[in-house]
């Protein structure tokens, strides 16, 4: 399989660039042999049980969200504690900066945002220089007071700021936010947080670099993506600045910076490459687009689509290596990316497309329970299969079977009917047969959900089972007033008696009372 083929080129650490793009063409070997056909033949499409030819990734970066304003008087009230008089409080404060979440981004970023566009630099500068030093001197009589002399190391800003004792500088404030900002930034550990402590250094300059480049190597893996995009800053500066910062962290190559554990920061990473549009990554994006990762293989196939026509060479190569004979010379770089993607996932689900084939045959013979268990295979195999749609009728036909024998089964079946078929004409009726399901377990238990039974024939007014039970309900309900009425009757006719009696007996009690005291 191309995936297993094109894998083992980037698991290779290599030391120069040259050898890590020798072993990757390398394992470019073909994996499958050439079919018969003429070269320059084509393929007109793939097998009609196998993926078809979709439409190319187009990566669109989402837009960061407006902050609530409860967001931003939150964050406005973490920077007031952290500037507090009271040493303790300023020190709690700033442990909560380092402990903030995701959420806080879109707050964060806009104060960022509103402090870079007017913040004095030099003035910053100079202040940061002043309180270093100072913290400096305190360091080095501490030292000369002890017994031996501590290392000299480059301080935390934040907590240097925070322990600042005179708190009567103007720029104290500026200085204190911009570098909470940044360990906030940091604690998020997402790729648009990472993007915005590279901007640290590239909004204000040279006198936070350190404390920039102590922060990203903090990040770790992190901090990747965001390095590989700041590589093609339109300052050559920075540019330079952010690949001695991969190099420092060893990702400088790209067959080691795709070395990561988490699959979101490593589909964040080859993204990268393609938005920076780094052709000597094109075959090992195009290996990772074969890759078992759901992430990692979106995020190569929309770094391909990034490098666009410059990739065409490498898809071609690529192609035929894939499917065994040439592409045509005719069909543009978008036509044969999408054809090998197609191929590539013919091949990577081909146990899971014989499956599906089985289960299409077996429904067709009506042999819905052996239908079922492959296509419970094939959903265990990928939950999201494309053509989930297919396999809802043979779910919904086999809840109707079991709708009176097993009605958790069919309860089952027609969730799965649901799920796969979320628009189509089979989601409508698998619902309304659930609540009919569910309605007649609760009336077996002695509760009425009329409610239910009535959304039921609302979603298929042709739910023969919804009508009978609505049938039932009314019958039921018609011979519980008549028998009520009954009791009613009986009960009043005894109410009646029972006053009668109370009211002869209260008078013959007043006759008594009355010829009692009648005189003689």
């Amino acid at each position: 399989m191309l995936g297993r083929a094109l894998g083992r080129s980037w698991c290779t650490r290599c030391a120069q660039r040259g050898t890590a793009l020798a072993v990757v063409v390398l394992s470019l070997v073909p994996s499958s042999v050439a079919r018969g056909g003429t070269p320059d033949a084509g393929r007109s499409g793939v097998a009609a049980d196998g993926p078809p030819a979709l439409p190319l990734p187009r990566l669109v970066e989402p837009a960061l969200p407006e902050p609530e304003a409860a967001d931003l008087a939150r964050l406005d009230g973490l920077v007031a504690r952290l500037l507090a008089a009271d040493l303790k409080e300023r020190s709690e404060a700033a442990r909560q900066v380092r402990e903030v979440d995701s959420s806080w981004l879109p707050a964060v970023a806009q104060r960022f945002e509103q402090l870079a566009e007017g913040a004095n630099r030099p003035a910053l500068r100079a202040s940061l220089e002043r309180i270093r030093d100072q913290a400096r001197a305190e360091h080095d009589r501490t030292s000369a007071r002890g017994s031996e002399a501590a290392p000299s190391v480059t301080p935390d800003h934040l907590a240097m700021l925070v322990a600042h004792p005179d708190r009567s500088s103007a720029f104290l404030r500026p200085l204190t936010e911009v570098v909470a900002y940044s360990r906030m930034f940091e604690a998020m550990r997402t790729l648009p947080a990472a993007r915005r402590v590279v901007s640290v250094y590239v909004r204000f300059g040279e006198f936070l670099r350190v404390d920039t480049q102590l922060a990203l190597a903090r990040m770790k893996d992190a901090s990747i993506a965001a390095l590989i995009e700041a590589t093609a800053h339109p300052e050559p500066r920075i540019a330079s600045w952010a690949k001695n910062q991969l190099d420092d962290l060893g990702k400088s190559v790209a067959s080691e910076a795709v070395q990561v554990t988490d699959p979101v920061l490593r589909a964040d990473i080859l993204r990268a490459y393609g938005k920076v549009r780094d052709l000597e990554t094109t075959r090992l994006l195009i290996a990772f687009a074969a890759s078992e990762g759901a992430l990692e293989r979106l995020a190569a196939r929309q770094a391909v689509t990034m490098l666009g026509e410059a990739a065409l060479w490498e898809l071609r190569d690529a192609y035929e290596k894939t499917v065994g004979e040439r592409a045509p010379r005719g069909w543009p770089w978008e036509r044969v990316a999408s054809e090998l993607f197609a191929e590539v996932d013919r091949q990577r689900q081909a146990e899971i497309y014989s499956l599906f084939s089985q289960g299409r045959a077996a429904a067709k013979r009506g042999d819905l329970d052996a239908a079922k268990a492959a296509f419970d295979r094939v959903l265990a195999y990928d939950p999201l299969f494309e053509r989930g749609p297919q396999l809802a009728p043979t779910y919904f036909a086999l809840a109707q079977r079991l709708a009176e024998s097993d009605r958790e089964a069919a309860t089952l079946a027609l969730r799965r009917a649901e799920r796969l078929d979320p628009s189509g004409p089979f989601h409508a009726p698998a619902l309304s047969l659930r609540h009919t399901l569910e309605a007649r377990a609760l009336l077996e238990r002695g509760i009425v959900d009329e409610v239910l039974i009535q959304r039921a024939r609302d979603l298929d007014p042709e739910n023969q089972r919804a009508e009978a039970l609505q049938n039932e309900l009314a019958a039921r309900s018609g011979g519980d007033r008549v028998e009520w009425r009954g009791y009613l009757a009986a009960a009043v006719i005894a109410l009646s008696s029972v006053v009668g009696l109370l009211v002869m007996a209260v008078r013959q009690r007043r006759a008594q009372r009355a010829s009692a005291v009648t005189p003689t």
